[in-house]
């Protein structure tokens, strides 16, 4: 299904080209869905919800309204949402965390070898540990080491644009 937009909402959903949405699929109201989405069996994106190009959700999977989706990123099957994800990123979980990038879509996409060996470097930088405090203090430090990559600075541009929501996480050890 795919709901109409709201008055409260601007009145509008919009969904892109070339996506494919499977039995059950479900865009609320409001959503803003970008081309070549995969939403598979009985998915489905809470209201206000935005959804950049590439995206894949798995079966059953749900992201709470009000978050984002960024491109290319693999929202794992049974994936419960509550936050942004990167783009480039995978998540799984109920409550959902970040487990990586999404190398099998970026390597289906053609992008070049060096530019995600540069996403896979400042991926690290930013992840190698979940405190959300010091984020933005390694999102600079990515910005000097790798912010000349398309990929990352992309990454960057997103992260730098969260709100109140946040972002998914790997998992705490």
């Amino acid at each position: 299904t795919i709901n109409l937009g709201t008055e409260g909402g601007g009145g509008v959903t919009r969904v892109g080209n070339n996506g494919l949405f499977m039995v059950g699929a479900h865009v609320a109201h409001d959503c803003i869905v970008g081309d070549n989405i995969v939403m598979a069996t009985n998915s489905a994106l809470g209201g206000h919800v935005e959804v950049e190009d590439n995206v894949i959700f798995g079966g059953f999977s749900a992201i709470h309204q009000f978050s984002k989706a960024g491109k290319y990123s693999f929202i794992g099957a049974g994936a419960m949402v509550i936050s942004n994800v990167i783009p480039f990123g995978t998540v799984m979980g109920n409550r959902a965390y970040l487990a990586g990038l999404n190398l099998v879509g970026l390597k289906r996409a053609n992008f070049n070898r060096e530019d995600i060996h540069s996403l896979r470097n400042a991926y690290k930088l930013l992840f190698s540990s979940v405190d959300e405090d010091i984020l933005g203090e390694r999102v600079q430090q990515a910005e000097e080491e790798f912010g000349k990559t398309p990929l990352v600075k992309d990454l960057l541009s997103f992260i730098k644009s969260i709100d109140k929501r946040g972002i998914c996480l790997p998992q705490q050890n």
